[in-house]
């Protein structure tokens, strides 16, 4: 952009992108009014033809996939899809006609935001499929994905290693909240979806994310309802701690709670009533997981 772009179109860029994160703060605080505000005000280089044909397409990719996010918000899942779309259109149309290769990061971020559209309105299977998908391709053992542009594995080779870790625990953090609470049917059968496509053995530090594959074994066991294994794993992964994967902790502190409500043993019960007592001091317990625990709570009043 640097480069090729002409100063005003930089100038008016910024000035967009500084619009745009007003409104996203906005959108996240849940004032939508205000959001819309931002939105509207970060158009209007849109639409007073003042851009060059490269960067109206650039602002336009980035208007439409941050938009999507208030439509998110507002359960406009159906616009939403749109938005994400469009922008990946154009995302490909600047990667192919005019070289903006850097967009292919962008394109797997849209992706990963499809994944939470589709969380929202509830169509896990899809979800779980791309989420998946998108591990599989993470770890370079797929060479596609069913999105447009090109997604060749000598892309993935290109990225720094701590960013396809990022993207790994991301996606893997939409799988937990995805697969959290559901019961034990439905969770096997979306479980079968992540078994399809990823390949799941005990040695995992070749993944990208070493950690967030470990989750994903933890959840193997529950799913085959493996007790001895599943507390095994878990003992292990609890035991280091958050770290830099807290979604996936939490997601298998709730695990055990199940468990333990499941067993209903004296020592059991204990583990289960602190472990409730205590998770509404956590900082960050996604509030899925804090409905579910509130769940177990009065279960066991």
């Amino acid at each position: 952009m640097e480069s090729r772009l002409p100063l005003t179109d930089k100038l008016l860029l910024r000035w967009c992108q500084d619009a745009l994160h007003q409104a996203l703060v906005a959108a996240r605080r849940g004032q939508i009014v205000m959001a819309k505000q931002f939105f509207t005000k970060a158009r209007a280089p849109l639409e007073s033809d003042t851009l060059s044909i490269e960067g109206g397409l650039i602002c336009k990719s980035f208007h439409e996939v941050a938009e999507a996010y208030l439509d998110y918000r507002q359960s406009a899942f159906d616009q939403a899809r749109t938005r994400l779309f469009e922008g990946l259109a154009i995302d490909v149309l600047l990667e192919e006609k005019y070289g903006y290769e850097l967009l292919y990061l962008h394109r797997l971020q849209i992706a990963l935001h499809l994944v939470r559209i589709d969380i929202g309105c509830m169509c896990f299977e899809s979800a779980i499929d791309l989420a998946c998908r998108l591990l599989s391709y993470l770890e370079g053992a797929s060479e596609a994905l069913p999105l447009p542009g090109s997604w060749g594995s000598e892309r993935v080779a290109l990225l720094p290693p701590e960013l396809a870790a990022t993207m790994f625990v991301q996606i893997t953090d939409q799988v937990a909240l995805t697969l959290a609470g559901k019961n034990r049917q439905i969770t096997r059968n979306l479980f079968a979806v992540v078994s399809h496509h990823m390949q799941l053995q005990a040695d995992g530090n070749c993944h990208p994310h070493p950690r967030s594959h470990a989750w994903f074994l933890i959840k193997q066991a529950v799913v085959s309802n493996d007790i001895a294994t599943f507390l095994e794993r878990a003992s292990h992964f609890l035991t280091e701690g958050r770290a830099d994967t807290p979604l996936l902790w939490y997601a298998t502190v709730v695990d055990l709670v199940a468990l333990c409500d499941e067993l209903a043993l004296p020592e059991s019960e204990l583990v289960r009533r602190e472990i409730v007592k205590d998770a509404v001091t956590w900082e960050y317990l996604p509030q899925p997981f804090l409905t579910i625990l509130d769940g177990y709570a009065n279960s066991g009043t």
